[in-house]
């Protein structure tokens, strides 16, 4: 954890596309952040904070050494769905690991709509996002989900199209299946289009329908 001093000062209001950025790069690993952070440490160049403009600007205090303290493992509640499905502290095998057993289902399973889309827009071909839908569907089945095959699949690699036409043809299939209670957006590999396009897609299904995003390492939304 790092504390820096910050004088008050007024804020612009930053944008989806800033805010999907920032918390990309934000959102790193212990590890790798500890890393990272170790190598500015080791390089000198890199530690004279007094002599950056920006840091004297805004009277900034920077220590480059770490700080330790203490933690401790909050102790897990116990979940309990109704008198059958239940999540106990005492049967979970490593602390501070909250786990749910293939067997446990939702007391009130929510339900999945009829029709719904998938839209891919990365490379990955149609076998890959049938393979990702048995995936989903067994996990939900688990849970007591019943999660029926996507009414609507439509593939457009972002890499030879363009934002805006990407946009203006989504927002004419929502149009034309306005039934269409749930979308699920495989985004492409490139991480400018994929802020770009989730920026526009954000604003675009904000106010007429539900949007659903999932994520793994292959880029799945």
């Amino acid at each position: 954890m790092e504390l820096v001093d910050v004088e008050p000062a007024r804020t612009k209001k930053v944008t989806d596309e800033q805010r999907a950025l920032l918390c990309r790069y934000s959102s790193m690993k212990p590890p790798v952040y500890c890393k990272a952070i170790n190598q500015i440490r080791a390089n000198r160049e890199q530690q004279s904070f007094e002599q950056d403009p920006f840091v004297a600007a805004w009277n900034l205090n920077v220590d480059v050494e770490m700080i330790n303290v203490p933690a401790r493992v909050l102790p897990m509640p116990d979940i309990v769905y109704d008198k059958q499905y239940q999540v106990k502290s005492k049967n979970v095998r490593d602390l501070g690991t909250w786990e749910l057993t293939r067997s446990t289902k939702f007391h009130k399973p929510t339900i999945f709509p009829k029709v719904w889309a998938m839209i891919n827009l990365s490379s990955l071909d149609r076998d890959a996002c049938v393979e990702f839908y048995h995936e989903l569907s067994i996990i939900a089945e688990q849970r007591g989900i019943d999660c029926p095959p996507p009414e609507i699949y439509e593939e457009k690699n972002a890499e030879h199209y363009s934002v805006n036409r990407i946009v203006i043809e989504l927002e004419e299939m929502m149009n034309r299946n306005e039934d269409c209670g749930f979308i699920l957006v495989i985004l492409p590999n490139s991480l400018e289009n994929k802020t770009r396009i989730y920026g526009h897609l954000k604003k675009l299904v904000k106010e007429t329908i539900v949007y659903g995003t999932c994520n793994d390492q292959n880029g799945l939304f």
